[in-house]
């Protein structure tokens, strides 16, 4: 009804304001027609992938752009992936994803393709900022060339199986070294005081208990150096040996020092399992 009411109307004007009127109305009906086709057409994973891509999420975005092309074909969703690499620093992905598209997208103007070439050497560019991995080296030190396999030898693990016993040995040792040390003084002292005791009741006939008890005094003490140097000496290797042993042997061995203190004095036994 309206288009007829506008075509009498029309009709009555003068030809040349019907003719200008009546290209007036059809382009805007033309405009109106295809304005709510094109918004139809308009792919709301498109700015969905855009969001993505500037949020980060990378992944995402591509997995987006990679269905909208498989559906439309238009290379231009690859473009975009390679955009949406560049911006998010994968630079080696979005070198891909442009050269693809330089293979896919036809009829492109000599500015596209400089443009698309670009964005290669920006990504290229920040390639080669990055410093390059060292080589790949095997046991031998050398790099490793085609179609070898690189080999690494490692140390073998710390292990601290034993390290106690060992720790305790070179104690004992050394202990027993002070002793045997402690036992010569007191054997040279205990021969002095004996020379001189000896002297003075052969020359002055002069008897000095005091200097006689200290001179018997250190020869007990003497012979306790003797005992406790050796017995320090043989224990502190013995628990050193053992020590070495166990740090050495599977880790299902095990030796253990135990102190005892025994009627006549102490003493320690070594218990050990394998």
């Amino acid at each position: 009804m309206l288009t007829h009411y506008v075509t009498r109307t029309i009709a009555t004007w003068p030809g040349g304001y019907r003719h200008g009127l009546l290209a007036a109305i059809l382009a805007g009906a033309f405009v109106l027609a295809a304005t709510p086709a094109s918004a139809q057409q308009a792919d709301p994973r498109e700015s969905q992938s855009r969001s993505e891509c500037l949020a980060g999420r990378f992944q995402a975005g591509v997995d987006l752009l990679a269905q909208m092309f498989v559906e439309t074909g238009d290379a231009n969703y690859i473009y975009n992936q390679g955009r949406c690499y560049e911006q998010n620093g994968k630079f080696s992905e979005a070198i891909l994803r442009f050269r693809e598209f330089l293979r896919k997208a036809k009829n492109l103007s000599a500015d596209d393709k400089a443009e698309v070439n670009g964005h290669i050497n920006d990504c290229q560019a920040e390639l080669d900022k990055r410093p390059a991995p060292p080589p790949d080296t095997g046991s031998g030190g050398k790099p490793v060339g085609e179609g070898e396999v690189a080999t690494t030898v490692l140390p073998p693990p710390a292990d601290g199986r034993g390290s106690g016993l060992r720790a305790i040995g070179i104690v004992a040792a050394s202990v027993g070294v002070a002793a045997l040390a402690a036992g010569i003084v007191f054997s040279i002292e205990t021969r002095n005081i004996a020379n001189e005791v000896t002297t003075d009741y052969n020359t002055n006939h002069k008897y000095d208990r005091n200097k006689d008890d200290l001179g018997k005094l250190l020869g007990e003490l003497q012979w306790v150096g003797y005992g406790v140097g050796a017995l320090g000496l043989v224990g502190g290797g013995l628990l050193y040996y053992f020590g070495y042993q166990a740090g050495h042997a599977p880790a299902s061995s095990s030796v253990s020092f135990m102190p005892m203190l025994l009627p006549g004095g102490s003493g320690a036994v070594l218990q050990g399992r394998f």
